[in-house]
């Protein structure tokens, strides 16, 4: 039973900030419901993780990503579906014009070159049918997770620049695209050791890998003192809240 000073996922109430606590599956599900039938890209697809689970959830999925990496990751994971995977850039996506019902950017819009997130937007709204949605979920730069990560990869600029050029997308009266609605709500990731949270950051970027290999040991006592203070699951892996936010945008 959990205390009541704990939400139901493990955070202390007071870390939540009056935010819902969720899982990301059920949110996405939520917001893309009915979900069966839909034909959906998956932007940024990075190991399918996504597009596996649109498609178990009735979806026809096409995940796209530029890191080979991450896309030999998805296609060595057995099929749940006909879910398929294509080597591309978020600005110059390898499909039809409006044969999609929803551009889903998952945690990946800010991973996007500054100077490409408009380009990539207008590319999810040429892809898109009119009357379908480009849908992205991003982190917030708050957070013990944002906080984990910071030394690593300090997002808070290009986190802020994602968040803007979706709305300058929705504003623009020259695009395809109205804002439909926007909410945040915490998620709850956990850590177990160093080892772990390495391999995650090397295998979403594999450039990060020089920075650790140079700053190991002050990393490694970073990582010991964000976790020391935090709540644990029942296996005893700390548990970090990730602030994130829906941004939803109607093709018209």
């Amino acid at each position: 039973m959990t205390s009541p000073t704990m939400t139901a996922l493990g955070l202390p109430d007071a870390m939540t900030g009056g935010l819902p606590v969720r899982g990301s599956r059920a949110t996405v599900l939520d917001t893309l419901t009915p979900v069966d039938g839909l034909h959906i890209v998956d932007i940024g697809c990075g190991d399918g993780t996504w597009t596996r689970f649109l498609t178990e959830a009735g979806a026809h999925v096409t995940g796209i990503d530029p890191n080979p990496r991450q896309l030999d990751k998805a296609r060595a994971t057995p099929l749940v579906g006909a879910e398929r995977y294509i080597s591309a850039g978020a600005e110059a996506l390898p499909l039809e014009d409006r044969c999609q019902d929803v551009a889903l950017f998952f945690n990946s819009l800010h991973h996007v070159p500054v100077d490409i997130m408009t380009p990539a937007l207008m590319e999810a709204a040429r892809v898109t049918r009119p009357g379908g949605r480009i849908v992205a979920f991003e982190p917030v730069a708050r957070g013990a997770n944002y906080t984990l990560n910071r030394p690593i990869d300090d997002e808070f600029e290009v986190r802020a620049r994602a968040h803007q050029s979706l709305h300058a997308a929705a504003d623009d009266p020259d695009t395809p695209l109205t804002l439909e609605q926007e909410f945040e709500y915490i998620t709850v990731g956990t850590k177990r050791d160093f080892e772990a949270w390495r391999e995650y950051m090397v295998r979403i970027s594999p450039v990060r890998a020089v920075t650790f290999e140079a700053n190991e040991a002050d990393l490694r006592a970073h990582f010991d003192r964000v976790l020391a203070d935090l709540p644990r699951d029942e296996e005893g892996a700390a548990l970090l809240d990730q602030p994130m936010r829906a941004t939803v945008l109607r093709r018209t």
